[in-house]
């Protein structure tokens, strides 16, 4: 999903309803935003519950990221 696209989805909702997202265990958060390069399909992420992208810092030396907006919990 690219930032505008994003904000197309986001217009359908009223401007001053509140943005949550899901706690760690449990229970819900507020959103934060940074950004972060990213290595997309990195194929050492097999196991299930990794996501199939990966933060350049945590990936071989070789690749390259791709500069990504992250929704992140809150605190």
């Amino acid at each position: 999903m690219t930032v505008n696209e994003l904000i197309n989805r986001l217009l359908d909702y009223p401007s001053n309803m509140r943005v949550l997202t899901l706690g760690y265990e449990g229970g819900y958060n507020d959103v934060d935003l940074k950004t972060e390069e990213i290595v997309f399909n990195f194929s050492k992420n097999d196991a299930w519950y990794y996501g199939p992208h990966e933060c350049v810092r945590f990936a071989d030396h070789d690749d390259t990221g791709t500069e990504c907006l992250i929704i992140t919990r809150g605190k």
